[in-house]
């Protein structure tokens, strides 16, 4: 019985090993990819604002242009920089304009990153000033997202605890009850 458990787990192992690993592969059965809890609190807050893309950006990132990766626009930092080359920013999108009138656009996908905004109008974001009134909203609602997160989670642990709990009280007192019948 061991072995064949063991030989399952193996085989199991060895489907999901040479799964994809690639950033933009998702294999079937596999949750995809979620953008960070800032990213998914800045569209909340600020969807209202997105815009259609700017058609005078469309050569933007044709490069070799320095780009900076960002988390929503008006983020205190970077998250990484790169070189775009030929990237047709207008498959980018959507796209909001800051209170600095800097133009952004989403990027779901780019070079091996998800769910990033880049500031089109500064591609290397050396002028990009951080917006402290933006960074304190999408902060404060992707904290209240991820403490809701935690109590899903402890919740869910409570429930399973508590099936476990009253399954294991149950068989005791069918085992009970078997060996007095018996």
């Amino acid at each position: 019985m061991k072995k064949r458990l063991l030989a399952c787990v193996l085989l199991l192992t060895l489907m999901v090993l040479p799964a994809a690993a690639r950033a933009d592969v998702v294999a079937p059965g596999q949750k995809p990819p979620e953008p960070a809890e800032e990213t998914t609190a800045f569209a909340e807050l600020y969807g209202g604002g997105f815009v259609e893309f700017d058609l005078s950006y469309t050569d933007a990132l044709e490069g070799p242009v320095v780009t900076a990766l960002w988390l929503y626009p008006g983020a205190a930092e970077s998250l990484c920089t790169l070189t775009a080359e030929g990237y047709p920013a207008n498959e980018l999108g959507p796209c909001y304009v800051d209170s600095n009138g800097q133009f952004w656009a989403y990027a779901s996908y780019i070079y091996g990153h998800r769910f990033v905004w880049i500031c089109l109008s500064d591609p290397a974001g050396t002028s990009v000033e951080p917006d402290q009134a933006v960074v304190e909203r999408v902060e404060a609602r992707a904290d209240e997202v991820r403490s809701a997160q935690r109590t899903q989670v402890i919740l869910a642990a409570v429930l399973v605890a508590a099936v476990v709990a009253v399954t294991l009280v149950l068989i005791l007192k069918l085992r009970k009850r078997v060996r007095q019948a018996g």
